[in-house]
Order: C-alpha cells, then structure tokens, then sequence
C-alpha cells in the first residue's frame, strides 16, 4: 500500500503536471467501476464534471483534489496509482477511471487490484477527518508525539500503523523508523521512555523524508522492499528472508504482528 512519501510524491507529480486550474470536462469509468461500493464510484465522477481543481493536498496517506464545491479524496487502496497524460495516449493497463481535463490531458486511475476509489467531501477537514496528525507535519513535535503512544500498552509497531494516532506511517516505513530508532517493534509503547519516544520521533521524520528525498530522485525504484541504512539515506537491505542488518550484520528477524509481516534486528533493537 502506497505509504506517505509515495503519496507525497504523487501529491508532486500532480502539481508539476500543471492540473492546478483545471477542469474536468468528461469522465469515463470501467464496466466495473473502481472501490468497493460501484455505485457510490458513478456519482462521484458525475459530480466533478464542470468542476476546477484549485488544490491538491495530502494528509498521511490520504490525498484529495480540492475542488470549486466539494473535495474529490482518492484513496490508492493497495496498487493504485494516478497518471496524467494527453488524451491521445493509449491508456495503460489495468485503467479503472478517466478523468478528462481542459487542458487535453486525462486524470487516470490505474489499480490492478480494483481497490483504489474516489469519495466526495464537503470539505477538506471532512476529507481527513478520521486521521490523526500528519507524520511530517510541523504540529506534531516531540512532545506531542510522546503523548499519544506513553499511555498506551500495545506493542509499538501496530500502534504505529493506527492512522487515527499518527497518519501516513505504513508497514515498511514502520519497520524502517523502529530501525533507525534502535526500538524493538514488540516493546509496549508504555515501557518505552520518553527519551526513546522522542529519538523514534525524530527516526520517523528523518526516515520519511529520506523516502520522499529517494523516491523524487530514483523513480524506477518506487515499491523496492528496504530496511533503511541508518548511517546512509539510500534504503539499502531488502525486506527478505536472509536479510541482514546493515548495522550489526546478523540476519533479521521476521515476526507477525498485528496480522503484518514485521523485519526487525533482535540485537539493536531493544
């Protein structure tokens, strides 16, 4: 599932298309129409018809369009992605939803897995109502942060994944800052101090944007399975059986938690 930096950079690469000022002008959807509710996938690309794009926003792992009247979220779902191109393009494979625009480009919903779908808000707050505070925005400082996890027993790691504490950290940039935090994914966030609560803080900040950094500059190498370098900001060690850490240089350990598949080193990480 796209995480924060993947999303973020999807967030770029639609303002470097130009789409801000667009309008839509035709919509065209699959037999099947993407999401899980069909019907609710129709109305929503019927009501952006005449439609101007004046933004575009990310708030964890969600994005939307925000819209003259309403805001147009899109959630990726697992494999769902967004491309814009010229009308006159061949589209690609596994197209779900057209989009097309003033400029005569198409907006295109690309999910091999037809779990990635459209919902219409009011408005922007309604859009992110349901998530917590965003992984990398400002607000969220150290103090802030601590507070959310220092009372809580659950395991770290799943409570990393709860979008409604913190929004935008998925599983691989999970395993990545508890890492680089030198932080046991299965400690309780209660038995963490809060000195270690502030260094994960920071961990996740400086892991995100060295994904957000990687992504914008090596493109081909999006969706690549890494444990990140903590000494390095390229993601080095793939997330595979037989890994090892790039710090101790002893295989990780792979363990289930929270109904996910967790890669962790059992001797940096306490």
């Amino acid at each position: 599932m796209p995480e924060l930096p993947e999303v973020e950079s999807l967030r770029r690469y639609l303002l470097r298309e130009g789409i801000i000022g667009k309008t839509f002008e035709l919509v065209s959807l699959e037999r099947k129409p993407p999401g899980r509710n069909g019907s609710g996938a129709i109305a929503c690309a019927k009501q952006t018809v005449g439609q101007t794009i004046i933004g575009v926003l990310r708030h964890g792992k969600q994005i939307a369009l925000e819209l003259n009247d309403f805001v147009l979220g899109a959630h990726m779902g697992m494999t769902g992605q967004i491309h814009i191109q010229l009308n006159k393009e061949p589209k690609p494979r596994f197209t779900r939803a057209v989009l097309t625009l003033s400029n005569s480009t198409d907006l295109i919903l690309v999910d091999p897995r037809r779990w990635a779908r459209f919902q219409i808000f009011d408005s922007v707050s309604q859009a992110f109502s349901k998530l917590g505070p965003d992984a990398l925005d400002d607000t969220l400082t150290s103090e802030l942060f601590t507070k959310r996890f220092s009372n809580r027993k659950s395991q770290i790691k799943p409570l990393l994944l709860n979008q409604e504490i913190v929004a935008g950290i998925g599983n691989i940039y999970a395993d990545e800052s508890l890492h680089r935090a030198k932080i046991s994914p299965t400690r309780g966030a209660n038995t963490i101090p809060m000195a270690e609560l502030r260094r994960l803080h920071t961990a996740i900040r400086t892991t995100l944007n060295h994904a957000v950094k990687f992504i914008e500059n090596h493109p081909d190498e999006l969706g690549r399975p890494y444990i990140v370098d903590a000494y390095d900001e390229r993601m080095q060690l793939k997330r595979k059986s037989g890994g090892f850490c790039p710090r101790c240089e002893i295989p990780l350990a792979i363990n289930q938690l929270g109904g996910r598949t967790t890669y962790f080193c059992s001797k940096c990480q306490r």
